[in-house]
């Protein structure tokens, strides 16, 4: 009998406590509700209607208002969101879509396959993303309120990630049906959607002001970046458009805003001393491209081409394009290590490989003629002049003639879409790419600027055209890891690293996760 009691007592205790400590739980967790928070962006928008325009801050500020049915975690794997449930059928031509019932929208109705049907309309219409899927796409059924069926007229494998992407106008977000039959392909001025946090206010080139949903509706899937569970702590967040980069530094030292994004990587130990600062390092972040003109001597010869790999210091160029190596680290995969398509040796014997006599080789058997080579580049942005400059002094001292060509941006786009007058140029590009098929924009017979054309080019098309056609994850990899191997081979292109942004935020801003985008769901104010 005494045992009994013993034990019942013991019971008593353990639920007591458990109580208590539930209680403690969620008494913290109330504590995490309230205030507001003033962020301090470097540029303003001219609106903040995403499939009408390329501005990513219009996406990174409209995440906390609009969301997916797919959205990417932390390593970019990608999670239905709105989305409950897929499934891929008839060899990559039908995708049915499952979604969440009781989702409150922002105007109090429920969201359901009309709201979802609408918005994809009008995404595949005026989105870039939409019209990368648009020659492919075939129709969208509705089955019922909550299932959803997209069929294809032939497979495209990125389809999903096209949706969840992060690049500007690129993402697919739900919007009401009554704003989407309101301004058709108008610019949009009555944001109605799903988000932790509703649109308050406006005022061009000044500020957004954005308050909690309190009907808001999140996933059940565990908070992952953009994906899983979001919680609005905040009674409203203010993002100030401050383009001068010292004010944002200030406004943060005296608790003006609680968040400045890109501030000077020069003054990272600065802002380490103040205990009532942190620092934020962003990555995966930015790649530091170098690309040829290959359609000119001596860069139309790969030999040529795999010279300029061999004969430059990456490590160096790492300390002068972009200085404390906190912010820089040597990557040669267009993916980075964590994302699912990084590829780890990459670039295997040639990447790193600072080899100067072998790159005189390369150059003799390209039959380089001596001729000066002409690198064109940005002299507004410190990566790119500081890069310039180093790979010039690097290939000057294997007796190459260089002829250095900074200007400001609009002249340096402008020269080098032509295929005359410069051979090499330096460009920051974004490191988050949503699939690996966004990279067919660049690589290929005649992509983007590089003027590639040659029989390595059309295999190159040819990879890229079965990975469009590829739909499982496995057999895909595979072929984007042909693609590195090509790319390393022919080097039309390549990355000399991956290096970061800088953001500061106030102590008290918790939970603070630093992302490709800023967002502030499941931050609190302490």
């Amino acid at each position: 009998m005494r045992r009994k009691i013993k034990i019942t007592a013991v019971v008593l205790m353990t639920l007591v406590f458990s109580l208590l400590l539930s209680g403690n739980v969620l008494a913290q967790e109330e504590d995490h509700y309230g205030g507001t928070l003033n962020a301090a962006l470097q540029m303003s928008v001219a609106h903040l209607d995403s499939d009408n325009s390329t501005d990513s801050l219009i996406t990174a500020m409209m995440n906390h208002v609009y969301e997916g049915l797919f959205e990417f975690d932390e390593n970019l794997n990608l999670t239905p969101h709105l989305a409950e449930s897929y499934q891929i059928g008839e060899d990559g031509l039908v995708y049915d879509v499952k979604l969440r019932e009781n989702v409150t929208m922002h105007n109090g109705q429920t969201m359901n396959a009309d709201d979802v049907i609408a918005s994809f309309k009008r995404w595949l219409e005026l989105n870039n993303g939409g019209q990368l899927v648009s020659p492919y796409f075939d129709r969208v059924e509705k089955i019922d309120q909550y299932n959803i069926r997209f069929k294809f007229k032939e497979p495209y494998a990125p389809f999903l990630n096209i949706l969840a992407s992060p690049v500007s106008n690129q993402k697919f977000v739900v919007r009401a049906e009554e704003v989407v039959n309101e301004f058709g392909s108008d610019v949009i001025d009555r944001h109605v959607g799903t988000g932790p946090y509703k649109y308050e206010e406006w005022v061009p080139d000044q500020k957004l002001v954005l308050t909690r949903f309190e009907d808001y509706s999140p996933s059940p899937r565990e908070g992952s970046f953009f994906a899983g569970e979001r919680i609005p702590y905040l009674d409203k967040i203010v993002f100030n458009f401050i383009p001068d980069a010292q004010v944002r530094v200030s406004g943060v030292q005296t608790g003006q805003f609680h968040f400045a994004e890109e501030v000077p990587r020069d003054q990272y130990s600065l802002f380490e001393a103040n205990p009532n600062i942190d620092n934020v390092i962003i990555y995966p972040d930015r790649m530091s491209m170098l690309i040829f003109n290959n359609a000119n001597p001596p860069f139309d010869n790969k030999y040529a081409r795999q010279a300029i790999a061999y004969a430059l210091d990456f490590e160096e160029l790492g300390y002068a394009m972009i200085g404390n190596p906190k912010f820089w680290r040597l990557e040669p995969a267009l993916h980075e290590e964590g994302n699912p398509w990084h590829v780890p040796d990459a670039g295997k014997g040639i990447y790193g490989v600072y080899d100067p006599e072998k790159a005189k080789e390369l150059l003799d058997r390209a039959g380089y003629d001596g001729s000066p080579i002409v690198i064109l580049s940005g002299q507004d942005n410190a990566m790119e002049r500081q890069g310039a400059i180093a790979i010039q002094d690097q290939l000057e001292k294997i007796g190459v003639e260089v002829e250095l060509q900074l200007f400001d941006r609009p002249t340096v786009v402008e020269r080098r879409a032509k295929k005359e007058g410069w051979h090499i140029h330096l460009s920051p590009f974004i490191k988050i790419v949503p699939d690996p098929q966004i990279h067919q924009g660049w690589t290929g017979t005649n992509k983007w600027i590089s003027n590639w054309d040659s029989e390595e080019s059309r295999e190159m098309d040819q990879i890229f055209a079965e990975m469009l056609k590829e739909v499982d994850q496995e057999k895909r990899y595979k072929i984007v890891e042909r693609m590195e191997a090509k790319l390393w081979d022919a080097v039309p292109y390549f990355n000399i690293l991956d290096y970061s942004r800088l953001h500061i935020k106030r102590a008290e801003l918790k939970n603070f996760k630093g992302s490709w985008q800023p967002f502030f769901w499941n931050t609190y104010l302490e």
